[in-house]
């Protein structure tokens, strides 16, 4: 039974300074080494669509968006890639701050170098791999691409390219190369309204134009791919016929909306991100989508509310069941409702939580014995998402996905197989 019913409703968390606690000893606090061999390479780009105008913008200019784009690239010596950029992260006139994100400790250790990636900037693309498919990644809301960077590192030194959107005032902070930054947006927000609907229509909103943002940096791609003299380090070993998506959190349902409007992307993955305990929505015609899904989340919450929630929430307890029962079979309805078959992954909630897909937990370990079993739980969710991409993507079979012992921290997974359009 689930203890606070709007957690069930709405899983559509902020990670924010709320959220961040404060971190570990600092010899604790190095990112795990990428499992794969090949070397990494990133790269900064700046692009604006022109096809959109961006209505969070005071003189409505065109949508601007700053990309981390990571590669495998050739191993060699060069410029390490920062963590964060803690220059431009640093407060301003109040605005945000490393320590705003972070927490106090962890930004001190990134400051001081001690958090450091395994990527080389603008390194040369790797020898080995003439064309490397792609996957396109959203962050959670408020949060910055860099801190899921142990995620997107080990995606790369197997093979894949990964560009990493930081969604213009959506994210804790962008910073473009005039020097203009852009802090997370909350006046309009605020002013959709306070209740649970309300902030969900706001975030189906943000969920549209993010998914719209994921297109367009497809297209983008496939634009730098075909330039002739591209001086990006990736250009010409794009394989966008082996194009994904996925996600953390509200990440997590731009990247399956994505999938919904764009075929182009052959698959695509949610990192614990949910709306009235869906994962995306159906269509009118109770279709999810044409490529396969994978949906990795914690499990719910099993206390029954307490008789205060109850009264907060104008329900009895047998309401509550009855609305969760509903729940859930809508979920299982989305699941089965993919053409390329789908797997939910449900992971511990004791072991796991919110931001388990991101670095944040890793670094702010309390203790070695603690930094290693956030480690081991940051290895879990990272095995999947290669694992299900690997097998989409690459036709590289793996019996993760399909073993029915679920390894370590997962409860359960679950595989629906392809449907049938029924219209």
């Amino acid at each position: 039974m689930i203890r606070i019913i709007v957690f069930a409703i709405v899983c559509f968390a902020q990670a924010s300074s709320a959220v961040v606690a404060q971190s570990a000893d600092s010899k604790s606090n190095l990112l795990p080494v990428p499992t794969g061999t090949l070397g990494i390479g990133r790269v900064t780009v700046f692009w604006t669509d022109r096809s959109r105008t961006e209505p969070l913008a005071p003189d409505l200019r065109n949508r601007e968006l700053m990309l981390d784009i990571w590669y495998p690239a050739e191993h060699g010596t060069g410029t390490a890639a920062p963590y964060l950029n803690t220059a431009a992260l640093e407060p301003i006139s109040g605005g945000p701050s490393l320590q705003g994100l972070l927490g106090r400790r962890t930004a001190d250790l990134v400051r001081t170098g001690r958090v450091q990636t395994h990527a080389i900037e603008g390194a040369p693309f790797s020898h080995s791999m003439k064309r490397s498919p792609v996957l396109i990644f959203s962050h959670g809301m408020g949060t910055v691409p860099q801190i899921y960077t142990a995620l997107i590192e080990d995606l790369v030194s197997h093979g894949y390219v990964v560009a990493a959107i930081t969604h213009t005032y959506d994210a804790w902070l962008t910073v473009f190369p005039d020097g203009r930054r852009v802090p997370f947006e909350r006046d309009r927000r605020n002013a959709a309204g306070t209740s649970e609907e309300q902030q969900i229509a706001y975030g189906d909103t943000r969920v549209e134009w993010w998914a719209n943002d994921i297109q367009f940096v497809l297209n983008e791609l496939d634009r730098q791919n075909r330039v002739r003299h591209s001086t990006l380090p990736f250009a010409h070993h794009l394989d966008l016929g082996r194009a994904g998506a996925f996600g953390h959190s509200i990440g997590g349902r731009a990247a399956a909306r994505a999938c919904q409007l764009d075929r182009r992307l052959r698959a695509c993955a949610n990192q614990d991100g949910a709306a009235r305990m869906m994962p995306f929505y159906l269509s009118q015609q109770n279709w999810g989508m044409d490529q396969p899904f994978l949906f990795i989340t914690r499990a719910l919450p099993t206390e029954p509310p307490s008789d205060k929630e109850l009264q907060s929430m104008g329900l009895t307890l047998a309401q509550v069941k009855v609305l969760v029962d509903q729940l859930q079979a809508r979920r299982e309805a989305a699941m089965a409702a993919t053409g390329g078959g789908s797997y939910r992954v449900v992971l511990n909630r004791a072991a796991t939580d919110h931001m388990s897909f991101s670095d944040l937990p890793m670094l702010q370990a309390q203790d070695n014995a603690e930094a290693d079993r956030r480690t081991r739980v940051f290895a879990v969710t990272s095995n999947y998402i290669r694992a299900f991409f690997d097998d989409t993507l690459r036709g590289i079979k793996t019996p993760l996905l399909n073993n029915e012992t679920a390894p370590e921290f997962v409860d359960f997974v679950k595989k629906y197989p392809p449907a049938r359009h029924q219209f």
